[in-house]
């Protein structure tokens, strides 16, 4: 039995009175503790969803891809549908605030895990992982831009972004950037710093972005590029959040705005509401029509305002509904209190849409469980905002939780759309440490080899412009490294690359018995991806 949805002007019939709230959004982006543990399953219900169907002029439409999601979530790049994108937002990399450097955060997945098609034994330094994947996918499609995200919720804690009030950080962070770009062939860099907190830091933080737009144009003319490099910076919905930001000089230097227009209630406030509305939000003090009015009126361009919808659900427990008391979050699917979209809504939900706020949510009134999220209708709605008020387009929290077909929230508002940015991307990276970055997967001469240019598995190790992508594993193998009949080791196979192991399984490697921490496929033991427990001599 299902419950179809139920489009309403639903009238918010609790006012708490409240005059400030603080919006936390955004932590969700950030990688949960739990994340390499395997996402909770639920039954879904139907949306029922409804399109609207409007043409505009060409529109951006990012997404961010979170490195940890390729672990619990079981999101790999090579699962990516890219065709309604024209940004990725690879997240996240780290901060020194000492010194201003910046650093990948997971070196096996963004480096070395090895794709369908990836070779063992190629010549060379070449790169794997992610970002190799994401190379492909540019090349695949030429409208596609990748770039690097620094920060999130959790890089943005303990001061990490301190080093904006030091000029001479802030110039080792940009020429730590510049030669992350020329390494890794991305086409700019995103910074989510959540949040300036003072007015030196805003300040700041406005001047990292001049410098960074100064050096990302030198180093575009120096290689003969007319496409200018990237620069976005993931801003705030909440005023207690924004208030420090020098938007005038910050809008000369960015490519665009990428507000986050979501987490603007949660497991922080004493009441359930709405997570992303566009309009009200008298109880939470925030919406997006708000404050994308507010970044206008300080000097933000239109045509760079880039509106944020999100890909998951914020739920509430034992609640009569939008603006009563709750009690608990619920188990959510990878962390408390968060659903994914791809789970949304839950089975035995009914679906309400408030078009006056532009919201909706689920509702099971025989558990009393909200959940407040985006449906393909309320998307499309959004959608049609962004049009309308001649924005630039909207950006996605996080692909791994989207749903295919016509179903995908991506996909709704690249319909509604119509004509999507068709800036093409960055290839030419000659200066890259990698020698696969450097020669264009092998198609521009030198050692290394690739699927992309051997043809050998080049749709799956590129891109499936199906609207429902599969996901792969790695299917290299190597030679056991011998088992053990004997002591603690008894009956417990060899360890092999070939094998795919989920937390807890063992495995005999060098004498020693290992346990899996987490799922693993081609991680030595003892390795540097810390994937293995040595449980000592066998």
């Amino acid at each position: 039995m299902f419950f179809p949805t139920r489009t309403r002007n639903v009238l918010l019939a609790f006012s708490l009175g409240v005059s400030l709230v603080v919006v936390n959004a955004t932590q969700v982006m950030h990688r949960p503790d739990t994340y390499k543990a395997a996402p909770h399953t639920y039954e879904q219900g139907n949306s029922n969803p409804k399109t609207i169907h409007k043409r505009s002029g060409a529109k951006v439409n990012m997404a961010y891809f979170t490195n940890w999601g390729i672990y619990g979530a079981n999101f790999q790049p090579t699962d990516i549908n890219p065709e309604p994108l024209t940004h990725i937002l690879y997240a996240f990399a780290d901060v020194s605030p000492d010194t201003g450097v910046i650093s990948l955060t997971d070196s096996y997945a963004d480096e070395q895990k090895h794709f369908p098609g990836d070779s063992w034994d190629e010549t060379g330094n070449n790169l794997y992982g992610c970002l190799k994947q994401m190379f492909l996918l540019k090349m695949a499609q030429r409208n596609l831009k990748v770039s690097l995200s620094v920060g999130g919720w959790t890089y943005s804690q303990d001061g990490h972004f301190s080093f904006v009030t030091d000029a001479t950080k802030r110039a080792t962070f940009v020429s730590s950037a510049l030669q992350l770009i020329e390494d890794y062939g991305f086409d700019g860099l995103d910074i989510d710093f959540e949040y300036p907190a003072s007015t030196d830091q805003g300040q700041g933080f406005a001047d990292l972005f001049t410098s960074l737009r100064t050096a990302l144009d030198s180093y575009a003319a120096g290689k003969g590029d007319t496409t200018p490099y990237l620069l976005t910076s993931a801003s705030a919905a909440g005023a207690s959040n924004y208030q420090y930001l020098v938007v005038p000089q910050m809008d000369k230097a960015l490519s665009y705005w990428d507000l986050m227009a979501y987490d603007y209630a949660g497991s922080w406030l004493t009441w359930a509401d709405n997570q992303a509305n566009v309009y009200g939000g008298t109880r939470t003090n925030v919406s997006t029509d708000a404050a994308i009015k507010w970044y206008l009126s300080q000097g933000a361009s239109a045509s760079k305002m880039v509106m944020g919808i999100p890909l998951y659900g914020r739920a509430f427990e034992e609640t009569t509904g939008i603006g009563a008391p709750y009690t608990g979050i619920g188990p959510g699917t990878i962390q408390a209190g968060i659903y994914s979209y791809s789970d949304l809504p839950l089975a035995g939900a009914q679906v309400f849409e408030n078009l006056t706020d532009i919201t909706s949510y689920s509702y099971d009134s025989s558990k009393e469980e909200l959940v407040s999220y985006d449906t393909p209708h309320i998307a499309s709605l959004k959608a049609q905002y962004v049009s309308t008020n001649n924005l630039a387009g909207n950006m996605f929290w996080d692909l791994s939780t989207d749903k295919t077909g016509s179903d995908s929230l991506v996909s709704t508002t690249a319909e509604v759309f119509g004509s999507l940015d068709q800036t093409q991307n960055h290839l030419n990276y000659p200066n890259s440490k990698w020698d696969n970055i450097k020669n264009q997967m092998g198609t521009t001469g030198g050692s290394s080899s690739s699927s992309a240019s051997s043809g050998q598995t080049s749709t799956a190790s590129t891109v499936s412009t199906s609207s429902t992508p599969t996901t792969t594993s790695a299917s290299a193998s190597s030679t056991p490294s011998g088992g053990s009949t004997s002591g603690q080791c008894a009956g417990v196979s060899a360890w092999s690359s070939a094998v795919a192991y989920t937390g807890g399984q063992t495995a005999t490697y060098s004498g020693h018995l290992w346990t899996a921490k987490w799922w693993t496929q081609a991680d030595t033991p003892g390795g540097s991806a810390g994937v293995w427990t040595d449980d000592g001599a066998c």
